[in-house]
């Protein structure tokens, strides 16, 4: 193993005490030269420890007091300790796109020191990022509809230089974080209503991939192998839930209940056979992704139109259709058996 050395960002030369962790990546041991008074400060793990007498003989290093954080990666450790030092660097990790697998190995480090503000902050950021309402996942989906349909003009067409330039961020649709990453980092800072949430993102990111598949790329992306082995049946079990619940809870109601024969063409059988397509799309969506809530209501009745559904029938349809996207919302605790 090669010698150990200095962190040329975290070795301060006015610090009374020298953490020494081994860096995998590097092969070597690292040290990180810092003061008791801010790792106290942030860690109750820390501030216990310098609170004891010392023990009689102590390593040093530097004329300095060492302490060998074993089990512990330096990688890992300088991003924490960065975290700690610098506000304005953990505001920047905390808000990138990547943010869960970013936070993730640095909050598993915060927990076992104790330092609960880091989960925390992640809690709220990874809770923020996640919609809990069918309108969220609707405005979602429609700007991610709207990100592939500018990549598909882009590459068929080309970039006009009088147009925006659609990777800088300020024009670019909203996005969910990474679901793989959002669970594992949600489990670590104890955001279990984002789990279900992104189990159900992941869930209709795993079909077989397809060139016109707008997910295609995610099957090769490397968080996907992060994911425990545990978690791909409750991936299928949830697929079983689904179909079964669609089925039972959400079959077309009866909603032809017109005053007069006369209200619709041949006695209603015409708004029957618009409510049943509808209904279809509906189980097709289900079907291909797992996910009821990426189409409108509105998006879904208006196809039905041109089947000649009148007003009444059309508007019970679309409140139903709210109504069973709000029930499937509610249920993906039980889909995927989250807490």
């Amino acid at each position: 193993m090669a010698q150990a050395v200095r962190d040329p960002g975290c070795y301060f030369e006015d610090g009374n005490i020298v953490l020494s962790a081994h860096s995998e990546s590097q092969n070597r041991d690292i040290l990180f030269r810092l003061h008791r008074s801010v790792l106290a400060n942030h860690s109750v793990v820390f501030g216990d420890m310098f609170s004891m007498p010392p023990p009689a003989t102590v390593p040093q290093y530097d004329g300095t007091p060492l302490v060998t954080m074993a089990g512990d990666d330096a990688d890992v450790l300088r991003e924490l300790v960065r975290f700690l030092y610098d506000s304005d660097y953990f505001s920047t990790v905390l808000n990138a796109d990547d943010f869960p697998l970013k936070l993730l190995e640095p909050c598993k480090l915060a927990n076992k020191y104790q330092i609960d503000w880091i989960p925390r902050k992640a809690a709220e950021r990874l809770t923020k990022s996640w919609p809990n309402t069918v309108g969220g996942w609707l405005g979602i989906s429609e700007e991610e509809r709207t990100r592939l349909s500018r990549q598909i003009e882009m590459d068929v067409v080309g970039a006009d230089a009088s147009e925006p330039h659609w990777d800088d961020h300020a024009f670019q649709p909203r996005q969910l974080p990474e679901p793989v990453s959002s669970i594992l980092l949600a489990r670590e800072c104890d955001a279990v209503g984002v789990l279900p949430l992104a189990f159900l993102d992941l869930l209709q990111r795993l079909p077989e991939p397809h060139p016109l598949n707008q997910y295609a790329e995610y099957a090769k992306k490397v968080e996907i192998q992060l994911l425990p082995a545990n978690d791909w049946p409750r991936l299928l079990h949830a697929r079983e839930r689904m179909g079964s619940w669609f089925a039972e809870y959400s079959y077309p109601p009866s909603i032809v209940s017109h005053s007069k024969a006369t209200a619709c063409a041949g006695e209603g059988t015409r708004c029957e056979a618009a409510i049943y397509r509808t209904w279809l799309g509906l189980a097709n969506s289900l079907a291909s992704s797992g996910n009821i809530l990426q189409v409108s209501s509105s998006s879904l009745v208006r196809s039905s139109d041109r089947l000649g559904i009148c007003s009444d029938c059309k508007h019970k349809l679309e409140r139903e259709i709210i109504a069973v996207q709000g029930a499937f919302l509610k249920s993906l605790d039980y889909f995927f058996a989250t807490p």
